[in-house]
This record gives C-alpha cells, sequence and structure tokens, in this order.
C-alpha cells in the first residue's frame, strides 16, 4: 500500500490534536510528527523530508512562509496551508498551494484537500505546483523587504546546504543556520542563552536545558549548570579547588566548570588517552 510521509504544524494545542486524529483515520498517511512552531519545523522536514505538509501559516517568531522560505528546493514538499486569514488574501493562495483550510474547516475540506495533495504527488502536476509556491514565496519576499518592522528570514538554507549538521536559531530578528563545528560554547544567561562562536555571538530567548536537547551529545558536553562547550574546541584544562576545573576554549576564552559535571569530561579524557 502507498504510504504519503506526512508532517503537520500549527501553534495551537487544539489544532495539532485535531489535525493528529485526522490523519491517523487515513491509513496511507505516515505521520512522521507534528511541530508546534516554525523551528521546529524547519528542523523536523529537513530530518524526515515529508511528502505533505500541513503548514499553520500565521504564528509567532517564524510563520509559515518563513519555514517554506527556509527550505531547501530539493526537499520542498506539497503543502496545504492551513489559516484564518481572510478570504481577500487567501486568493493568492489558490493559485499557488496544493490546497488550502481556513480554519475551522470542517472533516470533509480537510480530507478533500489531503486526497488532492496525494493525486499532485503521483502526477507531473506536483512540479507546477512547486513551482508556483516558489514564486508564492518570492512575492512574499518582496512584500516584507518593503515593510523595515517584518521578521524575514536571512541565511536561508541553499539547495545544497543540508541542516543536519546545523543549529537552527533565531537572534535579533534573523533566523541563522549555525553550523556545529563553528560553536564554541553557549551560556545561560537570565532567560536567553549566549552561543559563541569564534567570530559572533548570538542571543536566543530560550533555556539551556531546552537548548542541550538541541545539540548532539558526542560534539557537546555541559560543564556548568550555565555552560555547554563544544568538545572539539577546547584547547587544554586544569584541575581547580574542590574539585572544579578551568577549559581554556580554542578563542583563548577560559570557562570554569563545576565538580558536579566532571565525571562526563573524565570519561571523554579517558577514552582519549586509550
Amino acid at each position: 500500500m502507498r504510504r504519503f510521509k506526512t508532517i503537520a504544524v500549527d501553534d495551537e494545542k487544539k489544532a495539532r490534536d485535531g489535525i493528529r486524529v485526522l490523519l491517523e483515520k487515513d491509513k496511507e498517511i505516515d505521520l512522521v510528527t507534528i511541530c508546534e512552531n516554525g523551528m521546529v519545523a524547519i528542523e523536523a522536514i529537513a530530518q524526515f523530508r515529508p511528502e505533505i505538509l500541513f503548514l499553520d501559516i500565521q504564528m509567532p517568531e517564524i510563520n509559515g512562509f518563513e519555514v517554506l522560505n527556509s527550505l531547501p528546493a530539493d526537499i520542498m514538499p506539497a503543502v496545504i496551508f492551513t489559516t484564518a486569514y481572510d478570504q481577500y488574501a487567501l486568493k493568492a493562495f489558490e493559485i499557488h498551494a496544493i490546497d488550502y483550510l481556513l480554519k475551522p474547516f470542517t472533516d470533509d475540506r480537510f480530507y478533500q484537500a489531503l486526497e488532492r495533495a496525494k493525486d499532485h504527488i503521483d502526477s507531473a502536476a506536483l512540479q507546477d505546483v512547486q513551482d508556483n509556491l516558489s514564486q508564492l514565496l518570492k512575492n512574499y519576499v518582496k512584500s516584507q523587504a518593503a515593510n523595515p518592522q517584518a521578521s524575514l528570514i536571512q541565511g536561508a538554507a541553499t539547495e545544497n546546504s543540508p541542516l543536519a549538521d546545523r543549529l537552527v536559531i533565531k537572534s535579533s530578528g534573523k533566523v541563522y543556520f549555525l553550523p556545529f563545528d563553528e560553536i564554541l560554547s553557549i551560556e545561560a544567561q537570565d532567560y536567553f542563552v549566549k552561543i559563541i562562536t569564534a567570530n559572533a555571538h548570538y542571543m536566543v530567548r530560550e533555556r539551556l536545558k531546552n537548548m542541550a536537547t538541541r545539540l548532539p551529545e558526542n560534539v557537546f558536553l555541559r560543564v556548568h549548570r550555565s555552560t555547554i562547550v563544544n568538545i572539539r574546541a577546547i584547547r587544554s584544562w586544569e584541575p581547580f579547588f574542590n574539585g572544579d576545573f578551568y577549559l581554556t576554549l580554542t578563542n583563548g576564552k577560559q570557562i570554569k566548570g563545576s565538580r558536579n559535571y566532571r565525571k562526563p569530561l573524565d570519561a571523554l579524557l579517558s577514552d582519549k588517552n586509550k
């Protein structure tokens, strides 16, 4: 049986739960994940490469258009917009997208859009829809560029730049794709984390604990309750009083580590010395 890999994105839990129920009733749908915001969606789409994407447009921080504008062209799925936009605005979606669902929508209308997406995927018409979607994004970028207050994605991924080895963040109104190897350390500062590279730093409104879950464990090591370091950026280390220690990074910065986080470091050094 043909299975269509699918992702849904919506910042409202009620909407996510409703879409999940509807999709799980269709035996041809392989629902790989449901995302609660645009940042998570960008990473999930790059990882799973879905064929069908249900995408909410009106989301805080990163909206649906910005999600699409961040994707490499070769992984662009068939997009069904879910939106509360008015009928006038939806005229643009009618000619550019596979389909759109105006909230609140009925079950019948949902499945009609889903079947239309399947038909396009199984025919040559999908390329035409993707070309139209590309034009819609270009129009969106132009409209946002004319408004200096707009939240426009900068540094969007190119066709040949995979996201699997990068951390996607939003800082100072821009979205960045930071290669893990370029990140030296990450420090907690009140309600923000400060991501430090060799040539810049980025302030992100996120807790360090949450940030840690998005980092590869074989690259990053937590050395203090307020600090994470890139293992490859450690130039030297030296013991300090009462089990604490100091690390010197490749940029010359010294970072104090806590004895409570020393065991993983000791294990790392033990592996290196074998």
